[in-house]
């Protein structure tokens, strides 16, 4: 079984975990049914790691880094392999068009760079 840890920056920020408690705990409908597929896609990863599969998941090539994004419609997750058998979510966006927003992957990176300066690869 494989672990998932939340992106942390140095002020102890969590993002990712920060919008799931937000999305859990609204009365909101659609945000309800986000956080379902958000637990069930979390519940996948943890089980399968990198087996996971489209389109519950989705490799991005060509980066920096190994990164994958989590893929609940509308949102989307980005996250790392780190260490043996663990996960790092990195952050999210609501994505509004058909294409990766390379803003939100280039951020995605920058938190990589920083997790990997902070507690090695």
């Amino acid at each position: 079984m494989y672990k998932i840890v939340f992106y942390q920056d140095k002020n102890g920020r969590r993002e990712v975990e920060e919008y799931l408690k937000r999305i859990s705990s609204s009365k909101q409908l659609n945000d309800k049914r986000v956080a379902r597929k958000l637990r069930y896609q979390l519940e996948l990863l943890e089980l399968l790691g990198p087996q996971i599969e489209y389109p519950q998941a989705r490799f991005l090539r060509g980066l920096k880094y190994p990164i994958w994004e989590l893929r609940p419609l509308p949102e989307r997750l980005f996250f790392i392999a780190w260490q043996k058998d663990n996960f790092v979510l990195l952050s999210h966006y609501t994505k509004d068009q058909n294409k990766t927003d390379i803003k939100q992957l280039n951020h995605a990176i920058r938190l990589a760079d920083d997790w990997f300066e902070r507690f090695g690869r």
